[in-house]
């Protein structure tokens, strides 16, 4: 009996041992497997940190590229930031700087360089990433505005600098729109043929306009033309006209030239810029449709996706969409017999081969360049012509009276959206060309021009680094 009860205190003592080894056992694998995820989580966060170090130096140095890009085209003696540009400074992020270099590249071309640093907040340098960027110099080879009898109309914050401005109509302006600056002050022609008045003014129309003010702008108003004005029967130039109105004249010369409003200067009409549509067509030796996969650069095609490039002397049938992802490339004048419609993060190329030549592109319908589209011209700074035929009863090729005036009434072209368009001329032949929104063109050229959207325009001549406006063609990142 004594020996059964031994027996059972040895086992019971035995199994006590087990388990306390089992659970010492368990302690230290849980132990372990605990260290390891919190070493494993420390980890995920120091690289968390790392990436976001990183992405903090790459958008660091991109707002280099901006900087420096503004800078350039404010002054083409910039050469870049040598010291260290602060561009944030927390406890969360730390400290980012960026500096940069501009130099010549081939032919019309420069090279921008931004370096991004971020620091840690105890000084200690975390991350450097670099952004290259090749840079394109474009103008426009016509004035910043041409307008015909139906004038030109200004709104929110348009600006019009830097450029000799011709219409042949009146100017209404409002908002705080200007022409010419202190700095850069312009020409501004104003002939007044605007008459007779009225939608069916008869064969006579335009003629001049015989009494009233051709440049109507809002009493008090920030407006402002500054340079040399001249204006057919013109005698205003303080909006009012009041013996308590003791601001300076809305009208009047620059702080660096110009003469103001010239007392009794006549503006004869300047005629319009023409374009041989009838030799443009007998050119053609291409002729296709959107329906085309090898034109419809919006659609992806296997080999290339949505790469595609247009021969010289095309007809496209029908209506025409640049939009998605479209990657087009022209090599010479194009022909669409419907509408043309640009946007949606399209870009447009002009070919190299073209050098200095500017290629057209007429349109029988209306022209539509929407946001996100962009038109980047080649190492030359040659960009594109884009003309809208579009005309009230079809009276193309010859509008004249009652349906010349019609046609204005047509905004044949518009531009809106944050476009970007540098160089590239916009010609609305017989309608009116509407720039709405923030966007950057060469030249806006119609029978109207219209820039009373609330955006700020920003044309390609109108920097007052001179006639020449920079823009990105291609990005490499971190390229060390």
């Amino acid at each position: 009996m004594n020996n059964i009860i031994t027996k059972i205190k040895t086992t019971h003592q035995s199994q006590k041992g087990a388990v306390f080894i089992t659970a010492l056992l368990t302690g230290v694998l849980l132990t372990f497997v605990g260290l390891s995820l919190a070493n494993m989580a420390m980890l995920q966060l120091r690289r968390t940190y790392e990436n976001v170090y990183v992405s903090n130096a790459f958008l660091t140095a991109e707002a280099g590229i901006e900087r420096s890009l503004y800078e350039l085209n404010s002054s083409e003696s910039f050469g870049g930031f040598s010291s260290e540009v602060e561009f944030f400074n927390n406890n969360e992020q730390g400290r980012g700087t960026f500096t940069s270099t501009i130099e010549n590249g081939v032919g019309n071309e420069k090279i921008l360089i931004s370096t991004g640093k971020v620091y840690r907040s105890n000084g200690s340098l975390e991350s450097e990433r670099k952004v290259k960027v090749s840079l394109v110099g474009t103008a426009s080879s016509s004035p910043s505005v041409y307008a015909g009898p139906g004038g030109l109309t200004l709104g929110g914050s348009a600006r019009i600098n830097n450029s000799d401005v011709y219409v042949n109509g009146k100017i209404s302006m409002s908002g705080a729109s200007s022409i010419g600056s202190d700095a850069d002050p312009v020409n501004l022609s104003v002939a007044n043929y605007s008459c007779p008045t009225g939608s069916n003014p008869g064969p006579t129309y335009p003629s001049l306009c015989p009494t009233g003010q051709p440049i109507t702008m809002p009493d008090w108003g920030s407006t402002t033309i500054i340079g040399t004005t001249c204006a057919t029967g013109q005698t205003q130039s303080k909006f009012p006209e009041s013996q308590w109105n003791n601001n300076p004249p809305q009208i009047r010369a620059g702080s660096s030239g110009g003469d103001g409003l010239v007392p009794g200067c006549v503006a004869p009409p300047t005629s319009m810029p023409t374009y041989d549509k009838a030799g443009h067509i007998s050119r053609v030796t291409t002729t296709g449709s959107m329906s085309n996969i090898n034109y419809n650069c919006s659609t992806w095609r296997a080999g290339d996706g949505f790469k595609r490039t247009w021969p010289a002397n095309l007809q496209l049938n029908g209506n025409v969409s640049l939009t998605s992802s479209c990657d087009l490339t022209i090599t010479g004048d194009v022909y669409i017999t419907g509408d043309l419609t640009i946007g949606g993060g399209a870009t447009i190329r002009v070919a190299d081969s073209l050098g200095s030549n500017i290629p057209t592109v007429i349109v029988n319908g209306s022209i539509n360049a929407g946001g996100g589209g962009k038109i980047l011209a080649n190492s030359d700074g040659t960009a594109i012509r884009i003309i809208s035929y579009k005309s009230y009863n079809n009276c193309d090729p010859s509008c004249t009276g009652t349906n010349l005036r019609k046609s204005i009434d047509i905004k044949s072209v518009t531009v809106n959206g944050g476009g970007q368009y540098p160089g590239s001329i916009f010609q609305a032949y017989w309608g009116t060309v509407k720039v709405d929104g923030s966007g950057l063109v060469g030249s806006a050229i119609g029978q109207a021009v219209d820039m009373s959207g609330a955006g700020n325009i920003t044309f390609g001549t109108s920097l007052s680094s001179g006639t020449t406006t920079w823009t990105i063609r291609s990005y490499q990142y971190d390229y060390e």
